[in-house]
């Protein structure tokens, strides 16, 4: 009996364990976008961005169609949550040269961990200068894995400014959304005192 007993707990022991990098990498939340406002210099791109949302799912398709060689690109971009009716908190701020992140693997690790994962939906740019052509991301929808799991049930929005050197505006834009926490339990209520 003993030896069974040892052996269960063994097999379900190693089961455990097994599981164990899937299960903690479950998000208790999704990301659902709302509205995408934006403005391209016309002269320099055409942008059509699309947000859809069904059931289960919500993602953007970008089609950007770049009319001239961009070189030395710059890219301010933030990330707001919603803490009153109409307050964002801003969370995070950068800037940096959009080129050098392209060729320098080590420039800013979070944007590039983003960026790469726009890579994997679509034909994105990848060098610069940034090539006259039409670039697009299909069904792009934010891996939740990229995001802590403590974020609370709230509106976000995120900015993004490109620029030319001497702040020649080529696209800014703001992307507005949500993190549900309906698809799971909510980590931060169901665990709370009050």
């Amino acid at each position: 009996m003993r030896k069974v007993l040892f052996i269960s707990f063994y097999v379900l022991g190693l089961v455990l364990l097994l599981r164990c990098p899937t299960t903690l990498a479950w998000r208790s939340f999704k990301v659902i976008f709302t509205e995408f406002e934006y403005e391209a210099n016309a002269k320099l791109v055409d942008a059509k961005i699309q947000v859809q949302n069904n059931s289960e799912l919500s993602s953007l398709n970008v089609v950007i169609n770049v009319l001239e060689n961009l070189n030395d690109v710059d890219m301010t971009g933030s990330m707001a949550l919603q803490t009153d009716q109409a307050n964002y908190t801003n969370l995070l701020t950068r800037t940096l040269n959009f080129c050098k992140m392209l060729k320098d693997r080590s420039a800013d690790p979070l944007t590039r961990l983003i960026y790469q994962d726009l890579l994997k939906h679509g034909k994105w740019f990848k060098e610069c200068p940034i090539q006259k052509g039409i670039y697009s991301l299909h069904d792009y929808r934010l891996d939740e894995e990229l995001l802590p799991s403590f974020l609370p049930e709230t509106n976000f929005k995120i900015s993004m400014r490109l620029t030319k050197p001497k702040s020649e505006q080529i696209f800014q834009g703001v992307l507005f959304g949500r993190i549900d926490k309906s698809k799971g339990f909510n980590n931060l209520k169901m665990f709370s005192l009050g």
